[in-house]
């Protein structure tokens, strides 16, 4: 089930169709499609997708009557398609997209799902607009379905905070000079009470840019007996941040990140290694991807 949204150029418009489409392959950015004829938008740090067709001109008479009966405007037969059931930050990185390519090749927009048929027109719909619509829809479809197909949830504020710092962690590494290890996060379903919680992997030894998650998955490195012994398990981010609090310092206020530096991670081994393991994360439940979830229920 997906949220669709078609292409339209005015007439009076100097560019033509296949200049247009030209130009709208080149301002997509992360496309990972193989084929011509679409584009596949594929953010990998976020798990935010869409889908971009370029169709052959409509030949059925029904479909000619819906998308080919404006005076004033071509029909690009060109539709984006957004799927429904995902994490509402889906829309808050598409929509952008979107508008900043509508925008540069002055595109109009034909949008069915509006419920006001008076609308049923191209139209100039802005980033915000259309974030806001396709977040009503997400909305009502995710709660019509909720028990049907078994959707897991995480509430917004979550997961928004999630998106935020995956969407930034290029901008991260780019930014830090020193050798610091920026986790990708990801979640975990608990696999008893179905409640989905975010959690990132930390190395003893190693330091890092630290999220605000719920758990921390460590591993553990010492010696027992003249062996060398590995330990993994899963420990409460605010237990983490209680032991080692003096060993943190703030890095990104507003993204609520800390940060620790390669000299505080030489001296906390000992006490590393000391941590007591909560829970193994094989126990505790699966991984979700970051699109296995929804905000609305």
């Amino acid at each position: 089930m997906s949220y669709d949204l078609y292409f339209y150029r005015r007439k009076n418009n100097k560019q033509s169709n296949s200049e247009i489409i030209s130009e709208l392959k080149k301002l997509v950015p992360k496309n990972t499609s193989d084929i011509d004829s679409q584009i596949n938008y594929e953010n990998e740090r976020t798990g935010v997708y869409f889908l971009i067709d370029f169709n052959e001109p409509n030949t059925e008479k029904e479909d000619i009557e819906i998308f080919d009966w404006f005076d004033d405007f071509e029909n690009l037969n060109v539709n984006a398609s957004i799927n429904f059931f995902r994490p509402d930050y889906f829309g808050k990185e598409i929509f952008p997209i979107i508008s900043h390519f509508v925008d540069k090749l002055d595109l109009y927009i034909l949008n069915l799902q509006e419920f006001d048929e008076s609308k049923h027109i191209p139209l100039k719909w802005t980033a915000k607009e259309l974030t806001d619509h396709w977040t009503e829809h997400n909305s009502i479809v995710s709660k019509a379905h909720s028990l049907e197909y078994e959707l897991k949830f995480m509430d917004k504020e979550k997961s928004d905070y999630f998106w935020s710092y995956t969407s930034q962690i290029d901008k991260f590494e780019n930014d830090i000079k020193e050798d610091i290890y920026i986790p990708n996060p990801f979640v975990l379903q608990n696999k008893d009470s179905k409640e989905l919680f975010t959690a990132i992997a930390w190395t003893q030894g190693i330091p890092l840019i630290l999220p605000k998650v719920d758990f921390v998955i460590i591993l553990k490195k010492y010696k027992k007996l003249f062996k060398n012994v590995e330990e993994s398990g899963m420990i409460k981010y605010q237990d983490l941040l209680e032991k080692f609090a003096s060993a943190f310092e703030v890095y990104d206020s507003e993204n609520k990140l800390l940060i620790l530096r390669q000299s505080n991670a030489d001296k906390i081994k000992k006490e590393f290694n000391a941590l007591p393991i909560w829970k193994s994360h094989k126990d505790f439940g699966p991984s979700v991807g970051f699109d296995g979830f929804v905000n609305h229920r």
